[in-house]
Parts: C-alpha cells; structure tokens; sequence
C-alpha cells in the first residue's frame, strides 16, 4: 500500500492542504513548495484551499477509519463450528479528518461538532466489489490480514486495532477464509501510542439469515484506558444486519458472500 503525507497550512483566511504519496526511499517526506514572501502555495494540483469566514477558530485533525467495508482474510483460514467463537485483531488503515471549529478556541471541545473539511486516507486502499451480480457493495481490499493473537508489534502510528468477535450461531460449520468488516459504527480511540477501534461482534446466523453485528462503544481491555478521539461516522444502533462471510457455493470471481 502507498503511503501518503498530508500538510495542513492555516494561515489569514484560509486553510490549505497538500497530499503526496511518500517515495518508500526517503525517511522523512519533502514539504512541499511555499513561498515563504507571500505564504502563498507555488501552483501546484497537490494544493487544496478553504476560505474561512473569520479568523477565530480551531483546526482540528483527528484520526478516522475508512468509509467503506473492508474485505480481507484471516492470517491463516480457519472453520468455526456451531457454537463456536473466535477473536480476531485487524489493522485498519487511519484516515486523516480536517476539522474547522469557529469561534473561541476550547481543548474540551466535542469531537465532531466543527465542519469536515476534507478526509484524506494515510494509505492508498484499493477498490473491490464484496457481494454478486445480484447483490453487493463497494468496498476496500484491504492487504494486512486478520490477527487471532494481539502482540505489541501489531501497533504503528498510521493505524488503529480493531478486535473483532465471530460467532457461529448456526448449525453447521462456518469457514472464515474472507470477510468483510464494516468500520462506520466505530469510534477511534487514542491512548498517547497508538490508536484502537471499539470492540464489535458478529453473530453469523446462517446462510439465508446472514449475520448480525453488534459494536460495544468501548475500546478493547488490551488498550487499557484510552480516550475517544473521533466517534464514529455513523452512531451504532441494535440489531443492525450486514453480510460479512464469504459463501463458499458462491461464484468465486463474483464474491460470494452470507
């Protein structure tokens, strides 16, 4: 996955942004051209600019997860019996938001009351299609693969862990060779390290009844005691119903899912 830097430059009136991907070669990325006279960005399409309607305000940048499902595999495949449970970790590429908050500054604002500017993905994520012909949505391919252990070194600055529970409440054997996680209903949670996504289970009910997904609202017990940073795109609510497995009577160039 590329990597990119984001530069966010707030100066009177206005706010701009730059993002570039990141050269692999270099340690540390190139800011990019200012005219350091007037402030002004040297043309450039790298170059985006928000006219502010005062001076008084707070710009915020805080992490967030991506907009889309995210489809990925386990790190090795593994069959859930009936009954049965097992506790993933994923590695959920961070985006970046661009908040503007008018008005005096205050460092206990709320979380997501100012106006989004803009949100830029830290990693270039691919586009795929997780369903059939029939049926189905646009989603990320996402290259990292599911964890059943969490270690220390899962952590890096330009991602949040993710702990997921799957439940088999069927009755038969449920394969788990690809999945698609749904990052919407959750929040972003930082603790001065790193960052962690709530907790959040899923409940497979069966092939025609598809899965049941259930968000805690918390962080993990292995983050320990973080603070929320960014709430979730979409407040979770009970009972939301997504399909998350890959069928394995599916067409597999189509993606077969349940």
């Amino acid at each position: 996955m590329d990597r990119r830097s984001v530069v966010v430059v707030r100066t009177e009136g206005e706010i701009r942004l730059h993002t570039s991907i990141l050269d692999p070669a270099e340690s540390e990325p190139e800011f990019p051209a200012l005219n350091r006279s007037t402030e002004e960005p040297d043309p450039d399409p790298g170059w985006s600019r928000w006219a502010l309607a005062g001076d008084e305000g707070t710009l915020w940048l805080r992490p967030c997860l991506p907009d889309r499902p995210l489809v990925l595999q386990p790190e090795a495949p593994f069959v859930l019996l009936p009954r049965a449970s097992a506790r993933v970790f994923i590695r959920v590429p961070l985006w970046i938001r661009v908040e503007w908050q008018e008005g005096s500054p205050d460092p206990e604002a709320i979380p997501g009351e100012g106006t989004i500017l803009t949100e830029q993905p830290v990693t270039t994520l691919s586009n795929t299609w997780w369903g059939d012909v029939m049926e189905g949505e646009l989603a990320y391919w996402l290259e990292t693969r599911a964890r059943r252990v969490y270690r220390e070194n899962l952590r890096a600055a330009h991602l949040a862990i993710c702990p997921l529970v799957l439940e088999n409440r069927s009755t038969t054997e449920l394969q788990v060779d690809k999945l698609a996680f749904r990052t919407i209903h959750l929040g972003v949670f930082g603790d001065g390290t790193g960052f962690w996504g709530d907790e959040s289970r899923v409940r497979y009910q069966g092939e025609s009844e598809g899965s049941e997904v259930e968000v805690s609202g918390r962080p993990p017990e292995e983050a320990g005691n973080p603070v929320l940073v960014t709430p979730p795109r979409v407040p979770p609510v009970r009972g939301i119903r997504a399909r998350t497995f890959q069928r394995l009577r599916g067409i597999s160039t189509l993606g077969g899912w349940a």
